[in-house]
Order: C-alpha cells, then sequence, then structure tokens
C-alpha cells in the first residue's frame, strides 16, 4: 500500500450515521466505537425529538468553515432581526459545546437553568424575547471548561432538542462551532425526520476563510443538508463619525465561490465598532443603532430568509 492509500484510509469519513457505525476498519482506535455499536437500530429518543422539533416551524443551523468569522455574532443578530420581523417567535440553541459565546451576547450570563414538569426551560433574554440554551449556563463560572469527549458532546446536544421545553416557535436557530465534526453530525442526524430548512454559512472576506468554507458546503451536500445562502461577515469597517463603510479585505473571493457553487449571497455586514460594542455587552443593536449600516445588512439578510424558508 503506497502513502496516498493510506492517507486516503485515514481520511475516511466517520459512519456514525451508518450501518457500519462502530463496526468499520475506520473505527478501530476510536474512542467511540463501543458506543456506536451499542445504538445500533432505532433511537427510543428520536420520538419525543420529533414532537418537540415538529412544533418549530423553521429550523436553520449557522455554520462556519473555521474559527474566528463572528458566526456566532452572526446568530446573535440574526435571531434579533427575526424576532422583528413579523414578531416571530424565535430560539437559538448553542451547539459549541467547549466554547459558548451566546449567553453572553444574550444577556442571560450567570442565570441557572430551571427544570420544569416539562423538561427544561430556556432562558429568555431581555433582547427581543429570544429564548437561549446553552451549556454556557450550565457551568459555575465563564473560566470552566468543558472537557468532552464527542459520545458527550452528542449526547448534551439531544437533551438540548428533547428535554428542553421550547413550545412553539417559528424559528430556532442552532449556532454550530467551526468544522464539520460531532456537533454538525449529531444535529443533522437529530433532526433528520422533522426537516430543518438547511443552513446558512458564514465567512470573511479572506481568501483562506472563503477556501475553507468550501468544506462546509461538501459537508451540507453529503449530509443532504440545503445550503440556504452565504453571509460575508466583516465586509468592511464604518466609520464611527461619518458612518462610511471601507474595504478591509480586498478581493471578490465571496462572490466567486456563490458564482462556482451555485449559492446565493443573503447579503454582507460590514464592522460598525458601535454594534460590537452592543454585543460585547447584551445590548441590542437594533434598539440602539438602528441607522448602523450593519443593523440594516442583518435586518435584509433576515428579510431573504424569511422568504426563502417560507417559498421553500
Amino acid at each position: 500500500m503506497d502513502s496516498l492509500e493510506i492517507l486516503d484510509e485515514k481520511l475516511t469519513e466517520c459512519p456514525a450515521n451508518s450501518e457500519d457505525a462502530g463496526r468499520s476498519s475506520v473505527c478501530e482506535g476510536c474512542p467511540g466505537q463501543t458506543l456506536c455499536r451499542m445504538q445500533g437500530g432505532a433511537d427510543p429518543d428520536q420520538e419525543i425529538i420529533d414532537v418537540r422539533m415538529g412544533a418549530i416551524k423553521h429550523k436553520v443551523l449557522i455554520l462556519s468553515g473555521k474559527g474566528g468569522v463572528g458566526k456566532s455574532t452572526v446568530a446573535y443578530l440574526l435571531s434579533l432581526a427575526l424576532a422583528r420581523c413579523q414578531s416571530s417567535k424565535v430560539g437559538v440553541v448553542d451547539l459549541d459545546i467547549c466554547g459558548p459565546s451566546i449567553p453572553k451576547l444574550f444577556n442571560v450570563e450567570n442565570q441557572p437553568i430551571v427544570q420544569s414538569p416539562y423538561g427544561w426551560k430556556p432562558l429568555v433574554s431581555p433582547n427581543e424575547d429570544v429564548k437561549v440554551m446553552s451549556v454556557g449556563s450550565m457551568l459555575d463560572s465563564d473560566t470552566t471548561s468543558v472537557i468532552f469527549r464527542g459520545p458527550r458532546k452528542t449526547g448534551l446536544i439531544k437533551r438540548f432538542l428533547k428535554d428542553t421545553f421550547w413550545g412553539k416557535l417559528d424559528f430556532l436557530i442552532c449556532d454550530t462551532p467551526p468544522g464539520t465534526s460531532d456537533e454538525h453530525m449529531a444535529i443533522v442526524k437529530l433532526l433528520k425526520n422533522v426537516k430543518p430548512d438547511g443552513a446558512i454559512l458564514v465567512t470573511t472576506p479572506q481568501e483562506v476563510a472563503v477556501a475553507t468554507i468550501k468544506k462546509e458546503i461538501s459537508f451540507c451536500r453529503k449530509m443532504g443538508v440545503a445550503v440556504l445562502g452565504l453571509v460575508e461577515n466583516m465586509s468592511g469597517l464604518v466609520c464611527p463619525c461619518c458612518k462610511e463603510t471601507s474595504e478591509v479585505f480586498p478581493g471578490r473571493g465571496v462572490v466567486s465561490l456563490a458564482e462556482s457553487h451555485n449559492i446565493p449571497i443573503l447579503g454582507s455586514l460590514p464592522m460598525d465598532p458601535k454594534v460590537t460594542e452592543c454585543c460585547e455587552n447584551g445590548r441590542n443593536p437594533l434598539e440602539n443603532y438602528p441607522e448602523s449600516p450593519t443593523v440594516q445588512g442583518i435586518m435584509e439578510i433576515s428579510s431573504r430568509l424569511i422568504g426563502l424558508v417560507n417559498n421553500g
């Protein structure tokens, strides 16, 4: 066997969602091999998950190929915009188990998750009354690290869907960590019966970010997840004095990517220091800076998304 064949064998995809789960040759040495073997057949929790998620009209995944592109911030702004549009009821589930930032953005830090007779009660943000569920609300402090292997991450994500009393929502925004790994495979598998609307891919204009997002497109197509569109974050810098937007990262990488893969661009979001300050302090930029190009951009994106999911 030559080096290329060895490399190809090492990079064979995880068969966790197939009948070969835990039994394929690539499973040898995986810490989750025994769990995958035990979980063969129908998941007894799937019916409960289907009931919970069936009460939610639209499920949308927020994905990114790499970290640092502002994916959670986009998820935050988008959820606020959706809640304001048509008075929609919106929830956000934070699937970034090891690096949760959603509680801080939504200003629900240091609030405990309450167990009710109907399940975990999601926290309600003072910003547009968005419902929030995150592992960050279960930690002792913001310095506590979450050291979970894949199977435990999957188990927690399942509880976010099965044991959380979301009620009836118009939108559930699923904020995921960077990449295409355990969290992503888990949420796609758990939502398969309720057919999520699709994924929004967040990238920045730099070539390195655009190149990485191609892996996310490949993941979506292999997993049967529709790509609703691209959001170009950090598309420019808004001057705090004159509100003019200056280009920071030159190039047409996002446009070329959209054209080559036949994916629509939902919109672009420039960096506005005032909006950033709002996000850092858990304030609502839609209330404080409605004239900001960033706020106007996210409102346009939310309108396009509503049109897509309602007509799709």
